[in-house]
């Protein structure tokens, strides 16, 4: 017969994880770590007070036992981050050490020159794309991946981060941590080989994101550099050729903020005309800016810090603005001197990555996820030159924390808590939510179809199907946790984590 106690708390607490799970809670896995070693605590103190006379016998093996477990967790296993998304624990043992990657030297070489731009490439030179709006052209290649196959191209090892790749010009750019020094790399797009790199003398490390740079470059193809922001808001412009500096900036500093982004700098810098625009810190100027040509400071706006998203150059109600998901609200921007024209509060104690979505000429979308609410936005012509905005709706699906949804029409297509989800944008009511892609990535190809990078690796193709999950191709690219944002230059698609990247040539039709 089962003991009344251990057989309540059993169902108690084996009851409270069926539900974070069943309903894919934000603290599931928060609710495992923290279930699990209370329940053993309850029962092993149960089990040493319940007898009368083996009472102190049995605490002295009790308290042996929870001193010998906290002894093998101090000294034979290592906290190593976060197993996926979901902030699950990765474990490792403590002699278990990092691979040693090949040895890359920083500088300019002005005689490294990429190969000719294989066929079918293209430039992809920013973060989700040359707007930023995670929309790319419809395929011009096959999408039957069984019939035919894409081709690997090369894979090569990498150092630690969560940058994507931009591709301009037969180049592949990204950053990366190599020991004490964080690096923008340069590859030659077709064969991999470092063409010039840069180091700065900088490192972030914490403890449940990782180690490394978080930010994808942006190449400005028209005065031949690339502009990079490090884990701590250090600002690079570097030339695009030689990787030489031509002028740095400190982004923190100069928005007069006091806290840094606590998981890192992962905003993409934006180029507004002759102005290259920055998210601020944790607290301070929501956006900086500086001139592209020699960096010169030119105007710093809002008072409610960045975020972990990346401004976007969005044309809302007839004007062209700046949209910026914030740490307390979501706000748009004159682009040519910051004034704010609208803001929407959207306080949250959580991080917020989501990239704002258009919808309509009117309406955008911004998702996130911790319990925080995604909003249906509507901006409209407001009195003395501003804006007015309004929430349409307000749902708690999709719960975006590492991605952004693609609009198709009157729908949304989002990674949910890690299960892809389609929403009705009429009413925000989520209809199907099925495959699990875990905490990946997403961007949307011409009318009907969506790339999903995988946070276990793989690439999925989905078409943007309001009726059901329908999933076209997948290809096995990556084998390790990926959190990077893919990349798809023409036909050819590159992939990244934090040990590994890869780059694949898609068929031609």
């Amino acid at each position: 017969m089962i003991p009344k106690f251990p057989l309540f708390l059993t169902l108690l607490f084996g009851g409270l994880l069926a539900w974070l799970w069943a309903t894919d809670h934000v603290f599931r896995s928060g609710g495992l770590m923290i279930l699990i070693p209370l329940w053993l605590i309850l029962v092993g103190l149960w089990w040493a007070l319940h007898l009368r006379g083996l009472r102190l016998k049995r605490l002295g093996v009790f308290i042996l036992g929870a001193i010998a477990v906290m002894a093998a967790f101090k000294y034979l296993i290592r906290y190593d981050g976060s197993a996926d998304g979901s902030a699950f624990p990765s474990l490792a043992w403590r002699w278990q050490q990092a691979e040693v990657l090949p040895e890359i030297h920083s500088g300019a070489d002005a005689a490294a020159v990429p190969s000719p731009t294989p066929p079918g490439a293209a430039d992809m030179p920013r973060f989700l794309g040359a707007k930023g709006d995670g929309i790319l052209p419809e395929p011009d290649w096959q999408t039957d991946w069984k019939a035919h196959p894409p081709r690997e191209v090369w894979r090569i090892k990498v150092g630690d981060g969560w940058a994507g790749f931009a591709v301009a010009g037969g180049r592949a750019l990204t950053q990366e941590q190599r020991g004490e020094e964080e690096y923008v790399t340069c590859y030659d797009l077709a064969t991999a080989k470092v063409l010039w790199a840069h180091a700065d003398k900088t490192r972030f490390d914490e403890p449940m994101g990782g180690i490394g740079p978080r930010s994808t470059p942006t190449v400005d193809a028209a005065q031949n550099v690339v502009f990079t922001i490090g884990s701590k808001g250090l600002l690079n412009c570097l030339d695009l050729t030689t990787g030489k500096v031509r002028w740095s900036k400190d982004v923190l500093k100069d928005g007069g903020a006091t806290k840094s982004p606590e998981w890192g700098k992962s905003a993409a810098p934006l180029i507004v005309g002759d102005t290259i625009v920055c998210s601020g810190g944790d607290n301070g100027a929501t956006l900086v800016a500086y001139r592209r040509s020699d960096g010169q400071f030119a105007w710093k706006a809002g008072d409610d810090g960045g975020s972990y998203s990346s401004p976007v150059l969005m044309t809302l109600a007839g004007r062209e603005q700046i949209v910026s998901v914030n740490s307390n609200s979501v706000t748009g921007h004159d682009p040519a001197s910051g004034a704010v024209l609208w803001k929407f509060d959207w306080p949250g104690m959580f991080p917020k990555v989501c990239q704002p979505v258009q919808v309509t000429p009117e309406r955008i979308l911004v998702t996130s996820s911790y319990g925080l609410k995604s909003n249906l936005l509507e901006i409209k012509p407001a009195a003395e030159g501003r804006l007015a905005v309004s929430s349409i709706w307000a749902a708690s699906a999709p719960r975006t924390k590492f991605s952004s949804a693609s609009v198709f029409g009157t729908h949304a297509y989002a990674l949910d808590e890690g299960t892809f989800c389609c929403v009705d944008l009429a009413t925000g009511e989520r209809g199907w939510r099925e495959g699990r892609y875990g905490f990946g990535q997403q961007i949307r190809l011409g009318e009907s179809l969506i790339l999903v990078q995988a946070e276990k690796g793989f690439v999925a193709l989905v078409k943007a199907n309001p009726a059901k999950l329908e999933e076209v191709s997948r290809l096995e690219a990556l084998r390790d946790k990926t959190w990077n944002p893919p990349t798809l230059a023409g036909r050819w698609l590159l992939l990244r984590n934090d040990r590994e990247a890869v780059c694949f040539e898609l068929p031609a039709k």
